[in-house]
């Protein structure tokens, strides 16, 4: 089986992690090639792509997607005209990525593959319905650097952060003036319910607007998809920032490193450490007893990626606490959880963990554990495969009917 992945430069960040998916394709004897798209000129590449005729070509959030154009001018993606089945797998939000699923809802060879199950609905949002799998997130060791044996940081926070008043004044600039109310309508209210998925926020709010307002709003974003997506894009940004800034702010006094991009005025006590790359970053966690993360609302529901990496390096996660997380770690075992909007809850469980960082360091050495046992590529891997081969099965067997 000839399997095509297609790239943008080199996989960093989370990212990267599905590169131990190729290799255990690799290792299932699959034929993989990687092509670069920013090598070269993009018709030569796609030429050395439709020479290795692949019949499955996999990427990261929709960014490998190539479009051809008719001679009548209509965009046909690759995928159809060559007959090929286009994978992309989902590490983020579908929202985020637009452009591109914007022009394949006609598109009859692409299969997405999500690894949060609200996830689906976003695609479903954008017109995708005819084809898509979950799988949850996972870890590549090989992408991994070895936790330190001493740990000498008690408490990380993973940013990034930025103050939300800074995204406000950005809102306020570039909004248009009667849409500023519901911007952080919707934005508040997704602060106070983390949970809830900015979707079903936004249409609710709206019913609650004057019918003037519905009528505008409503007429405007069916005239300007894009730029509505990007609306929304912004308001799950600035829910986001609420919740980090709110975590921050009365943390203030404790010794605290931030690690990750960082926007305001650092609180008493907090210390932004500037880092090169990924690598200086997992060192942190690994030196770290406790490192806190708030859920960003573009991961509605699953663990996400960076507290798999957070509980490989045997940092403590302390994370918020949401129904779906019990799925993922056993928590105060295995995750330490608090209530992201309990302020006593937060102060209590900070404060406990550094009078007692052996318990803090028990638990992160049991997520390590767990993340090595049951989130790495290689089940994730076999899933594709067994996916990918029930496809060439269905088609081999739709043939022989038509013949």
């Amino acid at each position: 089986m000839r399997i095509a992945f297609l790239k943008q430069g080199k996989e960093l960040g989370i990212h990267r992690h599905v590169l131990g998916i190729l290799e255990v394709l690799r290792q299932k004897g699959a034929q993989v090639e990687e092509f670069d798209l920013t090598e070269g000129e993009l018709q030569e590449v796609v030429q050395k792509l439709l020479d290795f005729a692949p019949l499955f070509v996999l990427d990261i959030n929709a960014s490998g997607v190539i479009f051809g154009q008719r001679e009548d001018g209509q965009k046909v993606a690759l995928c159809d005209a060559y007959g090929f089945v286009h994978v992309s797998l989902f590490t983020d939000e579908p929202l985020f990525y637009y452009p591109p699923l914007l022009d394949l809802r006609n598109t009859n060879n692409f299969l997405a593959v999500f690894t949060d199950l609200k996830y689906a609905d976003s695609l479903r949002f954008l017109g995708l319905e005819k084809g898509s799998f979950y799988i949850t997130p996972f870890v590549d060791p090989s992408q991994m650097v070895q936790p330190s044996e001493e740990k000498d940081i008690e408490v990380l926070f993973f940013g990034p952060v930025i103050d939300p008043a800074i995204l406000a004044s950005q809102v306020s600039q570039n909004t248009r003036e009667d849409f500023i109310p519901f911007f952080f309508e919707v934005g508040e209210f997704l602060f106070r319910n983390p949970e809830a998925h900015i979707l079903y926020v936004s249409e609710y709010l709206l019913s609650m607007f004057n019918p003037q307002f519905q009528e505008e709003f409503i007429r405007w974003r069916s005239e300007n998809p894009q730029d509505y997506l990007r609306f929304l894009n912004d308001i799950s940004l600035y829910a986001t920032a609420r919740k980090r800034w709110y975590l921050l702010s009365f943390l203030e006094g404790i010794n605290l490193k931030i690690v990750g991009a960082f926007e305001g005025e650092l609180k008493e006590g907090h210390e932004h450490v500037k880092v090169e790359d990924w690598r200086e970053v997992l060192e942190l966690v690994g030196r770290s007893y406790v490192t806190i993360l708030s859920y960003p609302h573009a991961v509605p529901t699953g663990v996400g990626f960076l507290p798999l990496e957070v509980a490989y390096m045997g940092s403590a996660p302390l994370i918020d606490y949401r129904a779906t997380l019990p799925g993922f770690f056993i928590p105060e075992e295995e995750v330490i959880t608090y209530l992201p909007l309990d302020r006593a809850d937060i102060e209590e469980k900070v404060v406990y963990y550094l009078e007692n960082l052996q318990q803090a360091k028990e638990i992160g050495e049991r997520a390590r554990q767990k993340v090595l046992e049951r989130y790495t590529p290689e089940d994730r891997g076999e899933f594709l495969l067994n996916t990918f081969n029930n496809i060439l099965a269905q088609a081999q067997s739709q043939q022989n009917s038509e013949g």
